[in-house]
């Protein structure tokens, strides 16, 4: 059954060519590292716009621990870390790891 976690940002004013970028970076990342699927949604209605959601899907939840784990020693991961808490382009407001029921 897929797995998918999702991680809800809010977007600084002025900041989202930045945060794209930083978003760029990390799906790379996290598909290097098991992440079947990757989606960066921003919200339409029903949101302000500067609420975005980093989506990563994964084959099952045994991909989504290996995944977990290989961030903690991932050299490219760690080193976007350390890059984004220096001047972050936005704010994580909330996240949640999800079974995908119809998988």
């Amino acid at each position: 059954m897929k797995v998918t976690h999702t991680t809800q940002w809010q977007v600084k004013m002025g900041r989202q060519g930045d945060f794209l970028n930083v978003n760029r970076r990390a799906a790379e990342i996290h598909k290097r590292l098991g992440a079947s699927e990757i989606k960066l949604l921003g919200a339409l209605a029903g949101a302000p716009q500067s609420q975005w959601t980093y989506v990563m899907i994964f084959d099952d939840e045994a991909a989504f621990a290996n995944a977990m784990v290989a961030m903690d020693t991932d050299q490219e991961w760690l080193a976007l870390g350390a890059e984004f808490v220096v001047d972050p382009p936005a704010e994580a407001t909330n996240s949640m790891l999800a079974r995908d029921l119809l998988s």
